[in-house]
């Protein structure tokens, strides 16, 4: 995964998966990864629309896909599609900057 530049005011921003960006603390509960600063999430029900990611059910529209530059939009597609172009069970990725 390289760093691409998110043109909705933040750069260095990076297409996470999912498996990455949530962690399991000791009590078993799932959390965002503080390893992170989220900028946002995009999910496969809402493809065009890019969110607010938290912990916390209340999402807040942050921009859509139509904003990003090119290779932020090619990454999109790596992560949702294989290389035959069908789509894999992938269903949300998070856009985030390692602090």
């Amino acid at each position: 995964m390289s760093s691409v530049n998110y043109s909705l005011s933040h750069k260095g921003v990076r297409l996470i998966p999912s498996n990455e960006a949530w962690v399991i603390g000791k009590n078993g509960k799932k959390y965002l990864n503080n390893k992170y600063r989220f900028i946002g999430k995009i999910e496969m029900t809402m493809p065009n629309m890019i969110v607010t990611a938290s912990d916390k059910s209340k999402l807040k529209y942050k921009g859509n896909t139509y904003d990003l530059n090119r290779a932020a939009k090619a990454q999109i597609v790596d992560h949702f599609y294989d290389d035959r172009g069908k789509r894999n069970k992938k269903t949300v990725a998070y856009f985030g900057i390692e602090k």
